[in-house]
């Protein structure tokens, strides 16, 4: 099972570490802006709000996966890791759902997102009721 909780760790943390940190460095470049910037009235260059928002949840997502990414070196951690991933992608995958029923069928590139954060929340909570077990 710990050769698991690794992989998990590192698909998990890796993916949160790269999407938050380029959100943060580039937040124009992000992929969920792709729709709110074929609009031309649309410029994050001139839309501080929008740019500080990017950024903000860039560097959250981007701290998250760093914690994550602890556990793989301190086993100790692990605990911390799995309770710090579950929340975080099965939030997203929560957000992403209620929206879904709520708002409508989203485009295709973010129903892959919700099944991505609902399989790497599901694999972090398996993951987490075997240490708690």
């Amino acid at each position: 099972m710990a050769v698991f909780q690794v992989i998990v760790l590192v698909a998990s943390g890796a993916l949160l570490t790269f999407a938050g940190s380029m959100r943060f460095i580039k937040p124009k470049g992000s992929l969920c802006l792709d729709t709110y910037l074929a609009d031309s009235t649309n410029d994050l260059q001139n839309d501080q709000d929008l740019a500080s928002e990017m950024r903000g949840a860039g560097a959250i997502t981007a701290v998250f996966g760093v914690i994550i990414l602890l556990g793989i070196i301190l086993p100790d951690f692990r605990l911390t890791s799995f309770v710090c991933a579950t929340v975080f992608y099965l939030g997203y995958a929560f957000g992403r759902g209620f929206s879904w029923i709520k708002d409508g069928k989203p485009t295709s590139r973010t129903r892959l997102g919700f099944g991505m954060e609902t399989v790497l929340g599901a694999l972090s909570g398996i993951c987490l009721v075997n240490i708690l077990s």
